[in-house]
């Protein structure tokens, strides 16, 4: 049997709401057996006591608007109380069914609306526990409860063997729903869970690549128009180069500016190349250390005051990763974040199984707060001042898009561990 002990949906948890419902479907229950009390006292005129059903319905009012204040409290509503609050209902009906005549009450059938309800609010395991105490509960009805003059004529001698046959039939009918209504219910509650994280999962992609599509559209929008004035900038420098009353100092100033605008030019072409490659869904495959310390020496050579070493199995064969130009920008993000730490040496290192790669980048810095790694998928996580901002959202989300996952972690003696999990390429041999 599918169950929903381990799926649990926040429009599917008990609550406040759902609390409130339940009082109400108490109260309008306690309503009816009030209407019936009245209607014997009055229209009967019966002389039998009817202290134990008015005690009974006057104490399960008592605790319902006990319930009712506790719903205005702010404290949130927790399966164990739900659990209670049904199993008050069970235990209060079973006593005023008591005082009124037992499984001959056709109130009775009450019963089922707790096993309704915990079906499709609270977890498969305290669903089979409000049923079995129903069923026990309408079991003992049959034999031990106390007359009573409206449904007399139900369990009167008159009538033979046929008023035990009566209750016996609807003490079965009453088990078979109380199982149909178990079993079936919680399998349908438990695919409306699923179905419910499913598509609170999609809208959390959905939103997540819309923000990174903003993104994506103005960097390269940034990138297009920053093209011209790069453009005049290098003419400019190139003259100023050509001019012979320039002294040596300020020509080396020059040249230093030209090699910078030449590296701005790189960028961004790498920057339309990338966009164009991810546009295509084009991925290459490379093996995964080749693919690390190329993307490693890359950013070495932007961040040259940074040491960074790399630690992987040199002597096994290399698995091969597949990914497009975006995995290794996720990967120097991460190695950017780490050195604007302030951390003088980073380490990354490298291992993989048969199914994965684990590329983990520490740095020596001092961490990342616990609220920047529990909020990592929102755009909340922010920037905190040592380079976590939009590139580790960015980054988390290149990730998982090529199948694989990011964590942060703090590092034993200190700083802050980013591990990226990579799915393996899919070989010839894979396949057999």
């Amino acid at each position: 049997m599918n169950t929903a002990s381990s799926i649990q949906s926040p429009a599917f948890t008990p609550s406040v709401a759902n609390l409130r419902s339940l009082l109400a479907i108490r109260a309008i229950a306690l309503l009816g057996q009030a209407g019936v009390l009245a209607y014997v006292l009055l229209a009967s005129r019966t002389t039998q006591s009817m202290a134990g059903l008015a005690a009974s319905l006057v104490l399960l009012a008592l605790v319902t608007a006990a319930s009712l204040w506790r719903t205005t409290r702010p404290r949130p509503v927790s399966h164990a109380e739900f659990l209670a609050q049904l199993l008050v209902d069970v235990l209060g009906w079973t006593a005023l069914m008591y005082f009124s005549g037992g499984a001959d009450n056709p109130f009775v059938s009450y019963y089922i609306v707790p096993v309704v309800v915990a079906a499709a609010v609270l977890p498969w395991r305290h669903t089979w526990l409000i049923a079995g105490a129903s069923v026990l509960a309408y079991s003992l009805l049959l034999y031990i409860r106390q007359p009573f003059p409206l449904f007399s004529p139900h369990a009167g001698g008159m009538h033979g063997d046929s008023g035990g046959v009566h209750r016996l039939g609807m003490w079965f009918n009453f088990l078979f729903s109380v199982g149909l209504i178990t079993y079936f219910v919680v399998r349908m509650a438990a695919e409306l869970r699923r179905q419910e994280t499913r598509e609170a999962a999609l809208r959390e992609e959905r939103l997540r690549n819309d923000q990174i599509m903003a993104v994506a559209s103005l960097a390269a929008g940034t990138a297009h128009e920053l093209g011209t004035p790069l453009s005049t900038m290098t003419v400019v420098v190139e003259e100023m180069r050509q001019d012979p009353a320039l002294g040596e100092e300020q020509r080396r100033d020059c040249e230093l500016l030209q090699s910078q605008l030449g590296q701005c030019r790189d960028i961004l072409a790498d920057l339309s190349q990338t966009a164009e490659a991810s546009a295509a869904g084009r991925r290459q495959q490379r093996p995964v250390g080749e693919f690390l310390e190329a993307t490693v020496q890359h950013w070495a050579a932007r961040r040259p005051r940074v040491s960074c070493t790399t630690q992987w199995p040199r002597e096994a064969r290399q698995p091969a990763i597949a990914f497009d130009q975006t995995l290794p920008q996720a990967l120097e993000n991460l190695l950017n974040n780490a050195a604007d730490t302030g951390s003088e040496h980073i380490q990354v290192q490298l291992d993989w199984d048969r199914r994965q790669a684990r590329i983990a980048v520490r740095d020596r810095g001092p961490g990342v707060p616990e609220a920047v790694r529990r909020q990592l998928r929102a755009p909340a996580a922010g920037d905190n001042g040592g380079g976590l901002g939009i590139g580790l959202i960015l980054s988390r989300a290149t990730v998982e898009r090529h199948g694989g996952e990011l964590r942060l972690e703090a590092a034993p003696g200190g700083g802050t561990v980013a591990t990226v999990t990579l799915p393996l390429a899919r070989t010839g041999s894979d396949n057999r």
